[in-house]
């Protein structure tokens, strides 16, 4: 017999906890709607050539390839895995996104602010906050070369935060280009800057021990790893980091940048801190100047995070400037549902049970009825000799209540009764 469960690290969607997701995801896009992103769609399968070139890092590693289909398909002549394959389930929306600019950029507003909301996958070991398969809510802005885009960015997706109800989370900001300086006045060999940037962007999940034992395995001398490590946490995170970062040979123009972008989204946002911290990294090549993420107390990890990736779309033949940022949907609503945070409104739910032998015509009629009414009508087909339903209805009720649905529940019996009668709040 098979095993009736899911694929390890993806899983089911409750009825209840549906309804929250499309909620969720209803106050995403209408904030970004608002902010005058347009919003696209893009297959969630991509060619092999171009899910590797993209500069993705260790997402490449992780992804879902495709095997190549029927003639396609030559085990016998293969030298390696990678001969068996030619495309990929996509781990980001990015690389998909700067993939259809390049295609479609005829059509579209220049500078394009775009929105995706969809399911991206990776083949990684699932834990707290982390699937197979998971959404991803991104807004991003291509076109712009200004750092204009990453406070609308910026402002955008805290809009869509606090649409949710979440609150005290930090907007987290740095500049690839500021910790490249300070790799260099430590004077950490070239070479090794990939591989120690990777490291560094672990410091939210991994301790710095193992970190630096990962700088060291890079090729860097264990000292050096060490006084890295010491000389990035021991920056002020206020008002010193800047000139903290000056001092160790970060140019002016990386700081005036970083400057700008705090400051007017400082000034743009509400009841939430906006810091300057010289440990953001974001581990994907892509990346080329500013990177931020969205931290909260309560999770251990980024709720979301992104940055400017300027070189891109030139792996697609378009020289065009790109920043974006990336929610994380399934840890946002699972820190939601810690915090106690309900999202999405209450609606009436009500269940008309009428005898199938005789009182269909009226059961339509009265669900049409309550339906213009504002109600989620169900029809329940129940012969007025059997058992009661009511101890059914009120376990599917408290179910979908369990599932996070916020919904009131009510009921009515043709023949019995002429309004709904309330089952549960």
């Amino acid at each position: 017999m098979l095993q009736a469960r899911p694929f390890r690290g993806m899983r089911d969607i409750l009825p209840g906890e549906q309804e929250v997701r499309l909620a969720a995801i209803a106050a995403i896009r209408s904030t970004y709607r608002e902010h005058g992103f347009l919003e696209v769609e893009t297959p969630v399968v991509e060619t092999i050539d171009a899910l590797r070139a993209s500069g993705a890092g260790e997402n490449t590693k992780l992804m879902f390839s495709i095997l190549k289909r029927g003639e396609r398909l030559d085990l016998a002549h293969a030298a390696s895995p990678d001969d068996l394959v030619d495309a990929g389930l996509r781990f980001d929306l990015t690389v998909p996104l700067a993939r259809f600019y390049a295609v479609n950029q005829s059509k579209l507003p220049k500078p394009f602010a775009a929105m995706q909301i969809g399911p991206v996958f990776r083949a990684e070991r699932p834990q707290r906050g982390r699937l197979r398969q998971f959404v991803q809510a991104d807004a991003d802005i291509l076109g712009e070369p200004r750092w204009l885009a990453e406070v609308e960015l910026l402002v955008a997706a805290t809009a869509a935060l606090h649409r949710l109800g979440l609150e005290g989370f930090q907007l987290r900001i740095n500049d690839r280009r500021a910790l490249e300086a300070v790799l260099r006045r430590l004077e950490v060999p070239p070479s090794s800057w990939r591989s120690v940037l990777v490291a560094l962007d672990k410091l939210d999940k991994a301790s710095p021990g193992a970190v630096r034992d990962e700088i060291v395995a890079a090729g860097v001398e264990a000292k050096l790893a060490g006084h890295l490590l010491a000389t990035l946490s021991d920056i002020d995170e206020q008002d010193g980091t800047l000139a903290a970062l000056a001092s160790l040979g970060v140019g002016d123009d990386v700081l005036e940048q970083l400057a700008a972008i705090v400051d007017h989204v400082r000034t743009s946002v509400r009841d939430t801190e906006v810091i300057v911290d010289p440990l953001i990294v974001r581990g994907l090549d892509y990346y080329t100047s500013s990177v931020f993420e969205i931290t909260h107390p309560h999770w251990g990890t980024s709720i979301g995070g992104g940055g400017r990736y300027d070189g891109l779309l030139g792996q697609f033949g378009v020289s065009e400037p790109a920043c974006g940022i990336s929610l994380g949907f399934e840890r946002i609503l699972a820190l939601l549902g810690e915090l106690g945070v309900r999202v999405g409104e209450a609606r009436r739910r009500l269940t008309i049970i009428f005898d199938p032998s005789t009182e269909v015509a009226e059961a339509l009629r009265r669900a049409r009825h309550f339906r213009r009414e504002g109600y989620l009508v169900t029809l329940l087909a129940h012969e007025h000799t059997a058992r009661s339903p009511m101890k059914r209805l009120a376990l599917a009720a408290e179910e979908l209540k369990a599932e996070g649905s916020q919904d009131s529940f009510w009921h009515l019996t043709i023949g019995i009764d002429e309004a709904p009668r309330l089952l549960m709040h």
